[in-house]
């Protein structure tokens, strides 16, 4: 956007920037900034309220840029029927999107082999309950040298900044936890990624790495009878440190 023209447009309209940014319940700090550049980039709905409350074409706010290219009506009628979409249904589809463009982003000429595991469409809980894993999966496409045999997508910050909310998880089944070790662990009807560690009691800690969400901690007492249930060790790229 140039802010040079929305500058030369106020002049013309005798319209102060306080006086805009009282129109459109904005902050003026915000359009003064805007004014004082070319080639900004700014908020498309900020931008387009602007130009209607001036009465402009976007096309003069963005005179000598090159505008980015337009979406088709295939296009904006996918988008249409996304929003149309309940939360599971946006959940896929992004599935979809991210692993077809994780695919065209792949080199094409490295000759790495790659393989396909499940990855679970119901989220991992990382300090929020979560259903365990049902025969909901998609395909997801990952270095065949990599251990890992199915995949989830974490749901819950407990576990940044190691694994973040809404990143994908790469797991193996049966592989030995030990302490330090991340896994997701069946809790109570619950899915749980947690960080393992167990006491010279037996007692079992799993441990929120995210230490500002300690209270989604569990603590399994050895005294307690209850049977620990783990589906797999998440792999990470690092050791994360125990609290």
């Amino acid at each position: 956007m140039r802010g040079s023209m929305l500058k030369q447009i106020l002049d013309e309209k005798s319209i102060t920037i306080s006086e805009l940014a009282r129109r459109l319940n904005a902050p003026a700090q915000t359009l003064y900034s805007m004014v004082k550049r070319d080639n900004q980039k700014v908020d498309f709905d900020l931008m387009m309220r602007i130009c209607e409350e001036l009465d402009v074409p976007v096309e003069r706010m963005c005179e000598n840029i090159s505008l980015p290219k337009l979406p088709t009506n295939r296009e904006w009628e996918l988008v249409t029927n996304y929003r149309k979409l309940d939360s599971n249904g946006k959940t896929l589809v992004d599935m979809v999107v991210e692993h077809e463009l994780s695919r065209l982003e792949s080199p094409a000429d490295t000759g790495e082999t790659t393989k396909i595991i499940p990855l679970y469409s119901t989220p991992a809980a990382a300090g929020y309950a979560s259903p365990a894993f049902g025969d909901d999966y998609t395909d997801y496409e990952i270095a065949e040298n990599i251990a890992a045999d199915f995949a989830v997508r974490i749901d819950g910050d407990s576990m940044e900044p190691y694994i973040k909310d809404g990143s994908v998880a790469l797991c193996k089944r049966g592989a030995i936890i030990r302490d330090g070790d991340v896994g997701l662990f069946f809790v109570d009807g619950d899915m749980k990624c947690k960080q393992y560690c167990q006491d010279y009691a037996g007692n079992v800690y799993l441990f929120s790495a995210n230490r500002a969400r300690a209270d989604a901690d569990i603590l399994i007492k050895a005294s307690s009878g209850i049977t620990l249930m783990c589906f797999g060790k998440v792999l990470t790229d690092k050791p994360i440190p125990l609290p």
